[in-house]
């Protein structure tokens, strides 16, 4: 087929550290750009020192500064005079629904009409925790203006998580005929395939952003606990965020409890390893890739039954699934997998085929490829 013109709008790309949206974005774009095609990708930038334009193979990164993140999440820049300039484009691809460089993008669609994909990584509806009332209000306030915009300029809404979907159809958008599932996705040549040991001291790792809506806070409730109640956990934390030094004072002191701080991503498989379970206690999640590389190598996980993590684990059938918000129900599932070890990594390992081939980047972009030639034809 002949080789595409794709322009890839997202608000983070690039970093080294752990996230999975730009990491998703970035190894599409490669395997795409391997695979003939042009990608113009479109992003933000923390210092005017980084260059506006870097070349590679087949694409070409453009950054635009950002002086600050709104609430912390949405980088404030202005991208739209460039993308209006773009002299060939067949389609846009645009990442994540509540950012600005995503109405930027979806109004650059509007005056050239091309088709538009936007896919959906998390951040539908009102966060299922509190927020203040300001943060509270904003949400709702863009979720029915300029979110139902964003959302009108789409051909094709993809989402990772079928729960997300769903909860779109209910609310802000029931054309059932442009909403698709398209699976977050991995390498899975970066994760070994192992079968976890039981030891003396099992390690229970979160991976991930220390922020409110990862359910952190009572998370540290339920540590506390166990670390009175039991001799042999130790608890992980990889990744960085706004409770970091939160967890620095609550466990300073605490041997069994280990801070890593951001953490470049190509040493993620190497730290998995090294761990019993994954644990995710989220309250907002679409469908998180750090389950999925755990599963992927075949290390059980315990994860909050929000989002798409039921879909992942199989309704619990491949995993230990709790209580959102509840540190009892946390704690139950933690000592559960801990006191039935063997029988939770055997359910690891029954999970690991199906995640490694459906969450696989070559599978994906094969999917979004042909995605893309149809929606090539059905505007041409």
């Amino acid at each position: 087929m002949d080789s595409l013109r794709i322009v890839q709008v997202t608000p983070f790309f690039g970093s080294k550290s752990y996230g999975g949206t730009e990491r998703y974005v970035s190894h599409l774009s490669k395997e795409l750009a391997r695979r003939g095609h042009h990608i113009d990708v479109f992003t933000t930038k923390k210092s005017t020192k980084i260059p506006y334009q870097t070349y590679y193979e087949n694409m070409t990164v453009h950054r635009f500064y950002s002086p600050w993140d709104v609430f912390g999440i949405n980088p404030a820049c202005i991208m739209l005079h460039k993308l209006l300039k773009l002299k060939k484009v067949d389609v846009f691809h645009v990442h994540s629904f509540i950012y600005f460089t995503t109405i930027q993008a979806a109004i650059a669609k509007l005056f050239k009409q091309k088709p538009l994909l936007l896919h959906i990584h998390g951040g539908v509806g009102s966060p299922p925790y509190k927020t203040g009332f300001v943060k509270e209000f904003a949400k709702k306030f863009y979720d029915y203006t300029l979110g139902r915009f964003v959302l009108s300029q789409a051909d094709v809404i993809a989402s990772v998580s079928s729960y997300d979907k769903d909860l779109l159809e209910q609310s802000l958008h029931r054309d059932q005929e442009r909403l698709m599932i398209i699976n977050n996705a991995i390498n899975p040549d970066i994760f070994p395939e192992i079968v976890p040991s039981i030891d003396k001291e099992y390690k229970i790792a979160y991976i991930g952003d220390l922020e409110p809506w990862k359910g952190i806070s009572y998370y540290i409730h339920a540590i506390q606990k166990l670390l009175k109640e039991t001799k042999n956990l130790s608890f992980w934390f990889i990744g960085y965020g706004s409770l970091f030094p939160l967890l620095q004072k609550k466990f300073s002191k605490e041997k069994r409890v280990k801070l890593f701080g951001a953490v470049d991503h190509s040493k993620i498989p190497s730290l998995l390893e090294k761990v019993h379970a994954l644990i995710l206690p989220s309250f907002w999640e679409g469908s998180p890739t750090t389950i999925i590389e755990a599963m992927a190598m075949g290390i059980p996980v315990i994860a909050s039954n929000i989002g798409d993590i039921p879909r992942l684990l199989r309704e619990g059938k491949e995993g230990m699934l709790f209580e959102a918000g509840n540190a009892q129900s946390l704690e139950d599932a933690i000592l559960n997998v801990i006191d039935n070890y063997s029988s939770y990594v055997k359910k690891a390992q029954t999970a690991r085929k199906r995640i490694r081939k459906e969450y696989s980047f070559n599978h994906v972009t094969d999917q979004i490829e042909q995605l893309y030639y149809r929606m090539i034809g059905k505007t041409s």
